[in-house]
């Protein structure tokens, strides 16, 4: 009860379903799930309980990405998976993970709608194994995080079919095995903090169930296609061609010299990295180049997602001016921590090791950006260039939803009913967790 009750204390104005999510962890329920529309605060809310301390706990997140933003661990370096479909759950636990395992309370995932079933399966199994318990995933209580109305799991070539083959209605995290019998604690956040017009945040709510999506398709397109707007936007699209192109012209279109600022790792960097680094390896810039801050400042002079233009450089320094108030700030190299979550006999508590640091200036090209790498983000100013459409359940939503308000939001091209693909696996998953 202690642990809700600091955490509760910290805000005011408190979405009751964070109350009680809160309640449920004290209560210990074996599995909490937290969902909600995007801006509800659940990074927030994950972030309030990793600075409890008060319980030996690990937070993971499904992508390299997602897990180097939350300071955590991907599930597959945690458990030691292979990067292959865990259908048969035929991997014996590694003596690392074993020895965490032991001492393991909670166990936090974020990004859950990218979750695949069969990972969460292969969770539950490898700790019922180390922890040698039949109880679901060994005892440790699961707590589950995202909104599975935003980017889907990963499913190549023939996975879906094995996945089907293994039984599962879909490849969402509600489908696993793990999830039928055992009690699933589920709130669902409410009060989006991002925006603030509740006509807008309607209009994304239909985009984001597919529910009166025509009419919202239609406001959406009489109030932004083509409309002008008062900050120079960053423009997301779907791929990463189109964004490298965008880029690539923006930065060429400047006079001057470009600069190269190359990013690098101190510690071992494992395995294949560059692809999900929330900064560019190879950062090209010039005076006037547009650029998309990667990551929060220690200091409240920029967050996530905060856009600017560069005024100048040297070797140690990038001087940006802010688009919000029109500050020129020294921008200094950062770091992004890559951690491996181990237990400490001595503390007797879970606690990450830094297994290695990218080290880059928390910068990106801001002409445009893939609406993957937006999510997560707030942005003053936004413009959609879907293309030839979406092609993901949810990339429409998470493009839309990263706007703070609609008079900051521009469509290159008027969004099409088609472009709003949600899974109907959806809302038949969360119903049956009593969602």
């Amino acid at each position: 009860m202690a642990e809700r009750t600091a955490a509760a204390t910290r805000s005011k104005d408190f979405d009751p379903a964070i109350a009680a999510a809160h309640q449920a962890l004290s209560e210990l329920a074996p599995i909490v799930l937290l969902t909600g529309r995007a801006g509800t605060g659940k990074s927030h809310f994950i972030r309030a309980l990793a600075n409890e301390g008060r319980i030996p706990q690990a937070i993971l997140a499904p992508t390299g990405l997602a897990a180097m933003n939350i300071g955590g661990q991907t599930v597959h370096s945690f458990f030691g998976f292979p990067p292959r479909p865990l259908i048969n759950h035929a991997e014996k636990p590694n003596w690392f993970f074993q020895r965490n395992a032991k001492h393991l309370k909670r166990l936090i995932v974020d990004e859950v709608s990218m979750l695949r079933a069969d990972v969460l399966d292969a969770m539950d199994f490898a700790l019922r194994a180390a922890r040698k318990s039949v109880r679901p995933f060994g005892g440790v209580q699961m707590l589950l995080v995202g909104d599975f109305y935003q980017l889907p799991p990963v499913v190549r070539g023939d996975e879906g079919r094995l996945l089907e083959d293994a039984g599962y209605a879909s490849p969402y995290a509600f489908s696993a095995h793990a999830l039928k019998d055992p009690p699933v604690a589920a709130f669902e956040l409410t009060e989006v903090r991002r925006q603030r017009d509740a006509d807008f945040i309607a209009l994304l709510s239909a985009i984001r169930e597919r529910r009166g999506a025509g009419e919202a398709v239609e406001a959406l397109n009489d109030a932004c296609v083509g409309r002008s707007l008062r900050q120079k936007p960053v423009l997301l699209t779907a791929t990463n061609a189109v964004a490298d192109r965008y880029n690539a012209a923006g930065l060429a279109a400047l006079p001057g010299d470009t600069a190269v600022f190359t990013g690098g790792f101190e510690g071992e960097a494992k395995g294949n990295v560059n692809e999900r680094l929330p900064a560019p390896m190879e950062l090209a810039l010039k005076k006037g180049a547009r650029v998309i801050f990667t990551q929060n400042d220690s200091e409240g002079r920029w967050v996530n997602g905060s856009l600017g233009t560069v005024e100048g450089m040297d070797a140690e320094i990038v001087r940006v001016r802010m688009d919000d108030g029109g500050a020129v700030e020294d921008v200094s190299r950062s770091t992004w921590p890559q951690a491996r979550w181990q237990w400490n006999e001595t503390t007797r508590q879970m606690e990450v090791k830094e297994e290695f640091k990218y080290v880059q200036f928390p910068l990106a090209p801001a002409w445009a950006l893939t609406i993957h790498k937006a999510q997560g983000m707030t942005l003053d100013s936004v413009e959609i260039d879907l293309g030839r459409g979406a092609f993901a359940p949810g990339q429409a939503y998470v493009a839309l939803s990263r706007a703070r308000s609609m008079e900051g939001l521009r469509l290159t091209r008027p969004l099409r009913e088609s472009d709003v693909r949600v899974d109907p696996a959806i809302a038949e998953g969360l119903e049956r967790l009593g969602l």
